[in-house]
């Protein structure tokens, strides 16, 4: 899991129509993401040298879930949550980790 989530920090997009030479695209902020729960997320960073993170949107703020604080805690369930819908957004969004 901490492998994935070392090498899922960089969002990369392809760019249509380039075959097998498409060339790659760095982000630095996924789409809004409605989950289940009705809750709104998002992931971001503010550079690329940055790594990213996961956002919960309340009222008009968005709000750090916390993905850094449950790896220094080793509160592993919530690391397994965040890292889960880390995943479901990159999918929906199309990253390309």
């Amino acid at each position: 899991m901490l492998l994935w989530l070392k090498e899922a920090r960089v969002r990369l997009m392809c760019l249509p129509g380039s075959g097998e030479s498409e060339r790659m695209a760095l982000q630095l902020h996924s789409a809004d993401f409605v989950h289940d729960d009705g809750v709104t997320y998002c992931i971001r960073r503010n550079s690329l040298e940055e790594d990213f993170t996961i956002y919960e949107k309340r009222g008009d703020a968005w709000v750090d879930c916390g993905l850094d604080q449950a790896i220094t805690d080793l509160n592993f369930p919530e690391f397994k949550r965040l890292g889960l819908l880390i995943k479901r957004i990159m999918d929906a969004d199309q990253w390309i980790a």
